[in-house]
C-alpha cells in the first residue's frame, strides 16, 4: 500500500514538469541517476532581529522540490543534486505525504 493517497500518487511529476525551472540530476546512496530530474528551485530572503544586539539579520533559504516519485531512497545528510553546474549537499528532507519532496540545500548558491 502506498502512503500516498491515489489521487496525488500521479500529480508530482506533471507539477514538477509544469512548474519546473531546472534539471537536476541526484546521487543517491553514491549513485549517479541516469536522467535529469524536473525541480522547481526557490530562495527565500528573511529577515530576523537578534534580541541581545537588536540587530536585523538577513537569512537565505534554498529550496528545491521535485516529485516524490523521481527520486526514491533520497536521504538527507547523504545524497547530492546537481544542477547549473554545481553540485549541492542535501540537508534536509520534507515530505508532504501528497506529491512532493521539499529539500533543504547546502552550500555557495
Amino acid at each position: 500500500m502506498s502512503r500516498r493517497p491515489e489521487p496525488f500518487a500521479r500529480m508530482g511529476p506533471k507539477f514538477a514538469r509544469a512548474f519546473g525551472n531546472v534539471a537536476a540530476v541526484f546521487t543517491i546512496d553514491g549513485v549517479v541517476s541516469p536522467k535529469a530530474v524536473r525541480g522547481i528551485f526557490r530562495v527565500w530572503r528573511g529577515v530576523d532581529l537578534v534580541d541581545e544586539a537588536d540587530q536585523a539579520v538577513e537569512g537565505t533559504t534554498h529550496v528545491l522540490s521535485v516529485a516524490a516519485a523521481d527520486v526514491p531512497g533520497l536521504e538527507s545528510q547523504r545524497d547530492h543534486v546537481t544542477f547549473d553546474g554545481v553540485t549541492y549537499p542535501i540537508i534536509n528532507v520534507s515530505d508532504d505525504a501528497r506529491a512532493m519532496l521539499k529539500l533543504s540545500l547546502s552550500g555557495d548558491i
